[in-house]
């Protein structure tokens, strides 16, 4: 088992209304998507929505340190594509394939902007 750490800045250009309910339902949402498969367990989300800043951190099942990064990073792209949001730092992707069909449009898009991300082995 391995314990993955991802940092970002999660933006949009409309602001997040004061209430929260935005941020925090985006945020849960990519929660569920990456702790729905078999081989994730402990997902949390810590947030810091003044500063726009949040972390997940989870386990995550793997052979390898590089197996487990390359599932995590992939796993963690995949779940904010699907939830309408777009995303930098988290490998190549072509312009159309930034906001899947389906996902919020212009404003109110959420957009991920990696800062780091950590792996190692779980205690």
């Amino acid at each position: 088992m391995y314990r993955v750490s991802f940092e970002f800045r999660l933006t949009r250009l409309l602001p997040w209304p004061e209430d929260g309910t935005d941020f925090y339902g985006h945020v849960e949402s990519v929660r569920a998507k990456i702790g729905s498969h078999e081989f994730v367990e402990d997902v949390r989300a810590i947030t810091d929505r003044a500063e726009s800043l949040l972390t997940f951190d989870f386990l995550i099942d793997a052979a390898h340190h590089e197996v487990a990064n390359a599932a995590a990073l992939r796993l963690v792209r995949d779940a904010i594509e699907n939830c309408g949001a777009r995303h930098f730092g988290l490998g190549a992707a072509a312009i159309g394939a930034l906001t899947p069909a389906g996902a919020r449009s212009g404003l109110e898009t959420p957009i991920w902007h990696r800062r780091r991300v950590l792996v190692g082995v779980a205690a």
